[in-house]
């Protein structure tokens, strides 16, 4: 997410130097022997949201184009998910790659797919056209609310994991994230979202790697 550095500021300000985060986990029943034959996984765009009050603050009088700026940021995000999953991979030599997100993109342009529908779209049926035996889905908000300055104010990301073969919801896992320090952006926070979340998939060394 590139956001001015006054617009960075301001988010300080009005957030505070302070942190929290809550998790709320989900995983299917017995689903290891589905998470065993994936041998590629693909990162979708994320969808970004920016509550109506956090615009307010960070543009003032000037509109901005808000949908553009959650797209592009969403594509960051992705292209962040990618590189930590693979290295996280790779590690724990969990036995599977992760698609390219370039090839990825590609994929979902030439099938005509628009990013603003993947939300809706069944994502076992996009896994399936994108060629890989399953998909993680993110979505990123930045939620503030300017009557409370005691409410829920950060940012929210949720991951989840879907399987192509049978469409289901494999994992998901959701963490909230405010400021630790004053030289943090808001897009530092969503990728140690990201970094958290990734972390805390369910895959476990394959047999099957050398």
């Amino acid at each position: 997410m590139k956001i001015k550095k006054e617009r960075v500021l301001l988010f300080f300000l009005i957030f505070g130097v302070y942190s929290c985060k809550t998790n709320k986990s989900f995983l299917e029943l017995n689903s290891n022997p589905i998470l065993e034959k994936h041998l590629r996984v693909a990162v979708l765009p994320f969808n970004i949201i920016f509550s109506e009050d956090y615009k307010i603050i960070s543009s003032g009088s000037r509109q901005g184009n808000w949908l553009e700026q959650q797209r592009v940021a969403g594509l960051d995000l992705q292209k962040e998910a990618f590189t930590i999953l693979t290295k996280r991979a790779i590690k724990k030599q969990w036995g599977f790659t992760v698609q390219d997100f370039l090839t990825t993109n590609k994929i979902l342009k030439k099938e005509d797919i628009r990013f603003s529908e993947l939300g809706a779209m069944e994502k076992g049926k996009l896994a399936r056209l994108l060629g890989v035996d399953a998909v993680l889905w993110g979505e990123t908000s930045i939620e503030f609310e300017m009557r409370s300055f005691a409410s829920r104010n950060g940012i929210n990301t949720q991951v989840q994991l879907f399987d192509a073969e049978s469409s289901i919801m494999i994992w998901k896992d959701e963490v909230f994230q405010q400021i630790n320090n004053r030289m943090e952006s808001p897009q530092d926070l969503a990728t140690r979202s990201v970094v958290n979340l990734i972390n805390s998939l369910p895959y476990k060394k394959s047999n099957n790697t050398y």
